[in-house]
């Protein structure tokens, strides 16, 4: 989780310092022994370690501009809209507040235990209070869909869009086949319908899932959902696929799937094994973008990635093949020059690289790509 070298040393100096206050009580209590460096190391690097972390958010929100670095308005927006996030703020004041009754406590009280315990209660919900506020921040705020996305949405002569609480039906010319698909973490699903519409005008329909939290793997059955709502017999072929970790999650609704069918994992107990086939349908495939299974599947597979992704390392894909987890009907395309973000339209990733390939070449070779392999499966 750590995006930045900066933040990984604030975060030592943090843990550094808590371990030298632990330490130093210890041998308070247990040798009655008072060693004062080990308390004063901790004030000096407990609030250097905060304010390592914080410059690097700071940092984090400033992009290179010609002639120097400057703030960019949707990054300081965006931590703004962190920072007033409810009801994340609430925890935030509580936290701060906890942190100022610390500081008063600990010049107007004595030295007893009563008084210790007190303090260390206050202590421990105050610090609690800003970590609840920093989770709920963390898996409310996602990256938004932009402009092209937003006007993807729209109906157009050969494709209808339609949208429920659950998903986006794109509906092309198409019969046979669709795609229920799943977006990366923390990306709102609309950014990915540019995508979506040209996989529904070159003849596949496609199902973008809306995830709660925009986290694919808090709602990983949400494509049998759709199908049970579609009608599992209103398209001959139904294809499974996702962005980042949206296309792992889509990979392991895959793999239990497989487990059901008696494919795979064979020593499961019976009766969940029954109870698994009766809801999980067959899938004639899976796509997965700049993404990879975390066990085997044996149902047809493509993988699509770009070559200056800095999210997940093209190498690791070498290792997904000698760990044998994927198919053997696998299929394999890179995309020279294109990133881990340009699949959707959310704009930069943290921890990505810059792509090489125009955001609307990648989207076409994606979409391509997608479109011939599904048709030479059906």
């Amino acid at each position: 989780m750590c995006m930045s070298r900066l933040f990984l040393a604030g975060a030592l100096c943090c843990f550094i310092g808590g371990m030298a206050k632990v330490i130093w009580k210890l041998i308070v209590v247990l040798a009655k022994r008072d060693i004062p460096a080990f308390s004063r190391v901790f004030r000096v690097l407990m609030i250097g370690g905060f304010a390592l972390m914080l410059l690097s958010v700071i940092l984090s929100t400033v992009r290179t501009v010609a002639g120097g670095g400057a703030f960019a308005d949707s990054a300081m927006a965006g931590l703004w809209r962190g920072l007033t996030f409810m009801p994340a703020t609430l925890f935030f004041i509580a936290g701060f507040a906890g942190m100022c009754l610390m500081g008063w406590l600990g010049s107007h009280m004595d030295k007893s235990a009563r008084s210790n315990w007190i303090e260390e209660l206050i202590n421990t919900a105050a610090q609690l209070a800003i970590l609840a506020g920093v989770v709920i921040v963390y898996f409310g705020m996602s990256y938004q869909p932009g402009d092209t996305a937003a006007a993807a949405l729209e109906d157009t002569g050969s494709v209808q869009v339609t949208e429920t609480e659950e998903y986006f039906l794109f509906d092309g010319a198409g019969t046979e086949a669709a795609l229920v698909f799943y977006p990366g973490a923390r990306v709102e699903a609309a950014a990915y319908s540019p995508l979506m519409k040209k996989l529904a005008e070159n003849g596949t329909d496609c199902f973008l899932c809306r995830m709660k939290y925009n986290f694919a793997m808090l709602d990983a059955d949400a494509a049998e959902g759709v199908r049970d709502v579609a009608g599992n017999n209103s398209y001959r072929h139904w294809y499974l696929g996702g962005h980042s970790l949206g296309g792992v999650t889509a990979a392991g609704l895959v793999t239990q799937g497989e487990a059901a069918d008696g494919t795979s994992d064979a020593g499961e107990d019976d009766a969940d094994t029954a109870a698994d086939a009766e809801k999980s349908p067959d899938w004639d495939g899976i796509v997965l973008l700049a993404a990879y299974p975390t066990a085997p599947i044996t149902v047809p597979a493509i993988l699509i990635y770009g070559t200056n992704d800095g999210i997940v390392e093209p190498e690791e894909y070498g290792r997904i093949v000698e760990n044998g987890l994927w198919p053997e009907d696998f299929t394999e395309v890179r995309l020279e020059g294109g990133n881990h973000a340009q699949f959707g339209d959310y704009g930069e990733q943290n921890g990505d690289n810059e792509a090489e390939l125009l955001f609307d070449e990648q989207l076409d070779q994606t979409a391509d790509a997608i479109t011939e392999w599904i048709e030479a499966r059906r």
